[in-house]
């Protein structure tokens, strides 16, 4: 099965920390938020805060730039994770969008960060396989991590999860 590369606390924390040094904070908290949310790199790089509601934590995500087009006009109103939460609290900014770079800003500052952090495999589409592994692993069923991920289909979800189909 297709997945992501063997990530461990130890590579998570150098990733993090290779981030972390970048002089723009929007490479470290894009990552976190896609490490605790399980959301696109172009869903998060079209997110405003207008789509964040801090208080009823909910999120609305819209996939009209994203790359997987079924359903792309489709908005989906997520739970905003604890995690994700704090990540976003921390921001001085909430005007605009939550992640202030562009693709290849994105794309490129990532690269450096895992290359720096000896992951040389990991792709930031992999932290998607990640969280969703996570859901899986707190306790999470299907219908809730769908609902996150905007997977529509459990076959498609069951393939970022890392779960075979057959044991369930």
């Amino acid at each position: 099965m297709q997945g992501p590369p063997f990530f461990t606390d130890q590579d998570e924390k150098r990733l993090l920390y290779e981030l972390s040094k970048m002089s723009n904070p929007n490479h470290l908290r894009l990552t976190k938020l896609a490490l605790t949310t399980g959301f696109r790199r172009s869903e998060l790089l079209s997110l405003t805060w207008s789509n964040i509601d801090l208080k009823k934590r909910t999120i609305y995500i819209y996939r009209k730039n994203c790359a997987a087009k079924d359903n792309a006009s489709v908005m989906r109103l997520v739970p905003l994770p604890e995690k994700a939460e704090k990540i976003l609290e921390e921001s001085n900014e909430r005007n605009g969008k939550v992640i202030e770079l562009s693709k290849g800003a994105a794309r490129n500052g990532f690269d450096k960060a895992r290359k720096r952090a000896g992951l040389q495999t990991l792709r930031f589409h992999d932290l998607r396989h990640i969280a969703i592994s996570r859901m899986w692993s707190s306790g999470m069923n299907a219908l809730e991590i769908s609902a996150c991920s905007g997977h529509r289909n459990i076959k498609m979800l069951m393939r970022y999860s890392h779960y075979e189909l057959s044991l369930l």
